[in-house]
Formats: structure tokens, C-alpha cells, sequence
């Protein structure tokens, strides 16, 4: 699914209000995961910790217009790119959160569908739809060097 650059930059923002929620020296860790929730009918992304607690909201207007059976795993596509990027900017080293902790993608009630992300001490681990193709990637690298 292609994402609009608003809803890109909206779902950028829910991370970014979990980082400013979470954000603290290292004496105030908590624990916690993170749960975000679409709703499919209003385009609507919920963002909740280990209390059930509604930490961020935005609307993703492309989720409420799609209608192929694969939802979840296009949700989950957008949503591990968004990490991705957010992390690559180093914004995710400011949560105060103790380890392990992880980014869990779940449906209407609560339960999981996905792992988006597990972060444990200095290892980030990411899911298997994250290294797809990868072999592929690799081989053609080293298919491309050794022709050099």
C-alpha cells in the first residue's frame, strides 16, 4: 500500500509522541510494550501501553479505503517502515523503557497479530518480513562483485 506523504508523516508523529511520553533519564524507567490497534472502518490507528492506556491516535486515510483480506499485513508493512525510519534517526535510544520491550501490532480485541519490533539491551531485533528477499539481495551483490 502506498501511503500519502500526510500519512506518512502521521504515523511518524504517533512515534514521535511515544518517544516525548517515554523519554526520561534512567532512573525513571518503566516497563511497558506498545500496542498499536487499526481500525479498518475509520482509517483510525490507537497506540496503547501495558494498561490499556490510549497513548496516541492519528488517522491513516488510505487504511479505511483498503479492502483486500491482507490488512493487517499492510498495516504492519507501513507501520515497520515508520519504525524503521524513526529509528534510523535515533529517536527510539530516548525511550526509558526498560528492556525487553517490543512494538506489537494487534487487532480489535487486543489480540497479537504481529511483532513489529523487539528491542532487548543493544540488540534490535526485527520480524521475518523485514528480511525477505534479503537472500536475494545478497546473492546478487556478490554476483555483482565478483564480476568486478
Amino acid at each position: 500500500m502506498n501511503l500519502a506523504p500526510t500519512s506518512v508523516a502521521a504515523l511518524h508523529e504517533v512515534l514521535q509522541k511515544i518517544v516525548r511520553l517515554y523519554s526520561g533519564e534512567e532512573d525513571q524507567l518503566v516497563t511497558t510494550d506498545f500496542y498499536f490497534m487499526p481500525v479498518r472502518e475509520k482509517g483510525t490507528l490507537y497506540v496503547f501501553n501495558d494498561n490499556d492506556e490510549e497513548i496516541a491516535q492519528t488517522t491513516v486515510l488510505e487504511w479505511a479505503d483498503y479492502t483486500d483480506d491482507a490488512f493487517y499485513d499492510a498495516v504492519g508493512a507501513d507501520l515497520i517502515a515508520a519504525i524503521q525510519e524513526v529509528n534510523a534517526e535515533g529517536d527510539l535510544e530516548r525511550l526509558a523503557v526498560w528492556m525487553p520491550y517490543s512494538f506489537v501490532l494487534v487487532d480489535g480485541e487486543r489480540e497479537t497479530v504481529a511483532d513489529l519490533l523487539l528491542v532487548d539491551d543493544d540488540a534490535l531485533l526485527v520480524t521475518d518480513s523485514l528480511l525477505q528477499g534479503l537472500d536475494e539481495e545478497l546473492n546478487r551483490f556478490l554476483e555483482e562483485l565478483m564480476a568486478e
